[in-house]
């Protein structure tokens, strides 16, 4: 019989303790035959790297291994028969990543979901963003789908910040007894922004290091090792000017260009503001990176972000997003 302590193994933080909650709650209630009574579907939305498909992934272990039928699937899967026919099965539906759900399939998700809600079938759907952000291509999805999802219970994870990145890697080194100093875990913690899993794969770095050196890790060591690692995580213009074409469906050629639409004028500010935000150039050089525009378009360009997202919640949100992916 699964019980609220399940998953006391993830370590709760300011930025997950809300999902963790909202999972222990589904996984207590398919135990004590009341799902039907929580809020349906759940949906968790945040960026990568902040822990949805970790968490997803223990819980469906967890109901599989008790005997609950669990279907778990990509949006892009929706239409497949063989994959319709297990939801409609399973005890618990999870679909992660709707960002990706092509928009001939909504119609079909959205007689899943209605199927479901009949019979009180708890569902849990995932996304980087939230119901009413939710695009495809750049085409928001049907309210149709969006009202429903957003219908049930919705939590957002964030970016882990710097002191939930250190509790993490000191969990993580005293699971497989690594003696480590401090200062190298508050390094590792500055530098390494990539989530739960870059988090862990650094540790077994240290112990494998630790193994083929007698003497103890040093922060000079640690460093030299990661460097690499994070030089190519640095951002850069072109780096922050890439990430922000791909989340806006245009090539990043367009952005230097002449063009003034909206669909390349909105791009190329938001990618003007994270490369002041989240580089040391000078305004002067990033508006040279973007066609030659001298500094007073790139300060024009700031400040209409920063006005826009103070009215926008979709931008705000796909704004910080951005920013927490590329720092």
């Amino acid at each position: 019989m699964p019980t609220r302590s399940v998953l006391v193994r993830f370590l709760a933080t300011p930025e997950n303790r809300s999902a963790i909650a909202a999972i222990q709650d589904l996984l207590f209630g398919l135990g004590a035959d009341a799902a039907d009574r929580l809020p349906n579907p759940l949906f968790l939305h945040g960026p990568s790297g902040s822990g949805k498909t970790h968490l997803l992934k223990a819980l469906a272990e967890e109901l599989t291994n008790l005997g609950v039928n669990v279907c778990s699937m990509s949006a892009n899967d929706i239409a497949g028969k063989e994959d319709s026919e297990a939801a409609r099965q399973a005890d618990l539906l999870i679909v992660e990543d709707l960002q990706h759900l092509p928009t001939r399939y909504v119609g079909t998700l959205v007689q899943q979901i209605d199927e479901r809600l009949q019979h009180g079938s708890p569902m849990i759907f995932t996304a980087l963003q939230g119901p009413s952000g939710l695009k495809h291509r750049g085409a928001p999805l049907p309210v149709r789908l969006t009202n429903r999802l957003a219908g049930g219970l919705v939590v957002a994870l964030a970016p882990m910040q710097t002191p939930s990145r250190r509790r993490l890697l000191e969990v993580l080194a005293e699971q497989i007894k690594l003696t480590v100093g401090a200062d190298i875990l508050d390094w590792l913690a500055e530098q390494l922004t990539g989530g739960g899993r870059q988090l862990e794969g650094a540790i077994r770095q240290l112990k494998t290091l630790q193994r083929l050196q007698s003497r103890p890790l040093r922060l000079g060591d640690i460093r030299a090792h990661f460097r690499t690692q994070i030089d190519a995580k640095t951002p850069t213009v072109k780096r922050i000017a890439e990430h922000v074409s791909g989340y806006f469906h245009i090539a990043p050629r367009l952005l230097p260009s002449a063009g003034r639409s909206r669909d390349l004028l909105l791009p190329r500010q938001v990618s003007m503001y994270l490369a002041r935000e989240l580089t040391s150039l000078s305004l002067q050089k990033i508006g040279k990176f973007f066609g030659g525009r001298d500094h007073k378009t790139v300060w024009h360009a700031c400040k209409k972000i920063v006005a826009a997202m103070k009215v926008d919640a979709a931008l705000s949100g796909a704004v910080r997003r951005m920013h927490a992916e590329l720092a």
